[in-house]
């Protein structure tokens, strides 16, 4: 598929470093490359270089090198990368790896875009939160998933009281992490060790990303699960939550060790109801009062499309004085680290609202 360059952003973004290049690093790395003008500069810093170079579709690419392949230039460390002066920097690091790398790069005066999430834990979160502020930066976390046309549909909904008084709500995740990346032992996966950040409560966080979206910070966390697969793994592999709102509660189910693979919404309200599953990626609104049904569905509609979406609106319309993306950061990591204590302790967890 051939991109056309959008001459627009030609006074935006010059020169990028991205520290990084795993799975999602790449990805993030050719769709910047893909929209952003062919003058951009393109620098990165990797401490390892495991990750072969990847097709879009994520199988290896066993010839080209991402020198050839996206003219960037890769650097010796990380100091080095922001001696350059560069207007962004991309994070896809290992989880436990991000707070050290986000904080250099805030003190250094560089706008941020960090994968999911921002760190293992919310040690030192108030001090890089000031710094951001105080010189004043651009921040965003990579939760595509807000750039899904119907999760954004239901997050309208919402919004717009269409489903009434919310009475339910269920969401589900469920895939299985050896097959996500054939060219590497799933063992060595940053989702699958402790040291590097893993556990299903950190790398599927954008479902804990979405409730927050959609309902603000829960009152309280119930959390159950552990490592359940016959494979012997140092993190949680799978867990059930339950988020406790004021007039509702969500239920929430993570795995990375299930099969087959499932991603689905459902949430009910005294007016109407509405669902989305990925699987032939459909969705249903329904209103109860008049009868009106309206099912949609787009099979064709791939992750790619939504890691696009998410990048444009970066370029093109986030902002300074947009820190919703703080806000999100700290509220999903309250979350996960509720659900921890939950977990350990066979307690409900309260949520400050404060905090």
């Amino acid at each position: 598929m051939v991109y056309i360059k959008m001459e627009f952003l030609k006074d935006g973004i010059k020169k990028i470093l991205f520290v990084g290049l795993g799975g999602a690093g790449q990805r993030h790395l050719r769709i910047f490359n893909e929209l952003l003008p062919d003058d951009t500069v393109y620098t990165a810093y990797r401490s390892t270089g495991k990750t072969p170079v990847l097709n879009p579709n994520f199988s290896v690419d066993e010839e080209g090198s991402l020198e050839e392949r996206y003219g960037v230039k890769m650097v010796d460390s990380l100091e080095t990368g922001l001696s350059n002066n560069p207007d962004l920097i991309v994070i896809s690091t290992p989880t436990s790896l991000h707070y050290e790398t986000v904080l250099q790069a805030a003190e250094s005066g560089v706008d941020i875009f960090i994968e999911k999430p921002f760190s293992h834990s919310l040690d030192g979160f108030d001090c890089f939160q000031e710094t951001v502020k105080t010189k004043g930066l651009r921040f965003f976390v990579s939760y595509q998933r807000r750039f899904h046309p119907y999760l954004s549909k239901i997050k309208k909904i919402i919004s717009e009281y269409e489903l009434g008084k919310i009475i339910s709500v269920a969401i589900s995740v469920g895939s299985y992490v050896p097959d996500w990346h054939p060219y590497e032992d799933f063992r060595e996966l940053y989702a699958c060790r402790k040291d590097l950040g893993g556990g299903v409560l950190l790398t599927e966080s954008h479902e804990i990303d979405l409730c927050y979206w959609y309902f603000g910070r829960p009152l309280s966390v119930f959390c159950s699960g552990g490592n359940r697969s016959d494979v012997r793994l140092d993190v949680e592999d799978t867990v059930h939550l339950l988020l406790k709102y004021e007039e509702f509660d969500v239920q929430l189910n993570l795995s990375f060790m299930q099969r087959p693979n499932r991603r689905d919404i459902f949430i009910s309200g005294s007016d109407g109801s509405v669902e989305w599953n990925a699987k032939g990626n459909r969705f249903a609104l329904e209103k109860f009062k008049s009868g009106k049904k309206e099912p949609l569905a787009d099979p064709n509609y791939t992750n790619d499309a939504m890691f696009r979406s998410q990048a444009e609106y970066f370029i093109n319309s986030f902002t300074i004085s947009d820190r919703s993306y703080l806000d999100a950061s700290k509220s999903s990591l309250l979350i996960v680290e509720a659900a921890r204590e939950s977990m350990a302790s066979g307690k409900i967890i309260t949520i400050g609202q404060n905090i």
